[in-house]
């Protein structure tokens, strides 16, 4: 949902905190549910992520990581520069999640109905398949 400018998703999912962190944080399982990435979870490491053929490739740059509760990156590309932003909430069986995706302006705008689209749809749909399918080394 767009709330006062910014995109705003929360889901739970059932299962630890540090399980949804590796899900965020390991490049193969963030290459996996989000999209193509040579991230690494480090304060002030850049990173692509490869968003073609729509977006094309978006630079990244993160800028705090908070192990297993925060973790919030720059992203620039045809959309403008944003900032998005993921909390994990421990919950009664599970993890909370919310992403803040914000400093859309100018020329970004049009972008930003359709990557609150996308956040749903990553969030409901491909995150919780790969929980589901246990690809990291420790599962839930």
């Amino acid at each position: 949902m767009i709330r006062q400018g910014r995109i705003e998703q929360e889901e739970t999912y059932p299962h630890p905190p540090e399980r949804v962190w590796r899900a965020l944080t390991e490049r193969a399982e963030l290459s996996a549910w989000l999209m193509p990435t040579d991230f690494t979870p480090r304060a002030g490491s850049r990173f692509t992520l490869d968003a073609r053929p729509e977006l094309g490739i978006v630079d990244g740059e993160v800028l705090d990581v908070e192990p297993p509760r925060l973790l919030r990156c720059r992203w620039s590309g045809l959309f403008g520069d944003t900032v998005v932003t993921f909390t994990l909430i421990p919950v009664a069986g599970g993890t909370r999640l919310r992403i803040e995706h914000s400093g859309w302006d100018g020329p970004g705008l049009a972008h930003r109905d359709g990557f609150d689209q996308g956040w749903h749809d990553k969030l409901v749909t491909d995150l919780p398949a790969l929980l589901g399918a246990g690809l990291s080394k420790e599962n839930s």
